[in-house]
C-alpha cells in the first residue's frame, strides 16, 4: 500500500504532504477483521499549482496514470457547475488498497490535492494487532505532521518507503 501510494503523490507533488491520517492504527471491518486509513494532502499554505491547467484535466490525466500503472475501477467525479473539485476513485486489491479517492481543488491561490486510501480489510483482531504495533502505548509517539513520499514510515511494522522518481 505504501509503496503504490508513494509513487501517486511522487507523481502529483514532490514534496513534503500533510498528513491526516498517519495509517498505523488498525480499524475494524467486516464480521472480524482489519484495515488502514491513510490520508494525505498537498500543502495548503503553498502556492503549488497542479501541473494541468484545471482540475477535470488534472483528474483525466490521473486517471490515466492510474490505469497504466494496473489500478481498476477508476471512476472521475464531477460536482456542480460553479464548483472547481472533482474525485477520482479506484481500487488496487493487489496492492492491498481498497479504495482510493482523491479529491482535486482549484483555488485563488493555490491547488489541493488530498489522496485518502482504505486498505483491504484483512482477518485478524484490531485490538491484538494494536497491542503488537504499540505495546506500550498507541499514541507513544510524536505525531507527524508534513511527510515526503520516500520517507520510511514512522511506526511499528512499517516497510521502507520506495526509491520512485516523479517521473514514475
Amino acid at each position: 500500500m505504501k509503496q503504490e501510494l508513494s509513487e501517486l503523490q511522487l507523481h502529483i507533488f514532490d514534496g513534503e504532504w500533510t498528513v491526516g491520517e498517519y495509517g498505523d492504527i488498525p480499524n475494524g471491518c467486516g464480521a472480524n477483521g482489519y484495515n488502514f486509513y491513510v490520508q494525505r494532502g498537498t500543502p495548503l499554505e503553498s502556492d503549488w499549482r497542479m501541473s494541468a491547467p484545471t482540475a477535470p484535466d488534472i483528474a483525466d490525466e490521473l486517471m490515466d496514470w492510474l490505469e497504466g500503472r494496473g489500478w481498476t475501477g477508476i471512476v472521475g467525479r464531477t460536482y456542480a457547475a460553479g464548483v472547481s473539485s472533482v474525485t477520482v476513485e479506484a481500487e488496487k486489491r493487489s496492492s492491498y488498497i481498497d479504495d482510493l479517492l482523491i479529491t482535486i481543488s482549484s483555488g485563488v491561490e493555490n491547488d489541493i490535492v488530498t489522496i485518502r486510501a482504505t486498505s483491504t480489510c484483512e482477518a485478524g483482531d484490531r485490538w491484538e494487532l494494536r497491542e503488537l504495533m504499540f505495546p506500550d502505548n498507541l499514541f507513544d509517539y510524536d505525531v507527524v505532521e508534513r511527510e515526503h513520499p520516500t520517507e520510511t514510515p514512522k511506526f511499528g511494522m512499517a516497510t521502507p518507503a520506495p526509491t520512485a522518481s516523479p517521473e514514475s
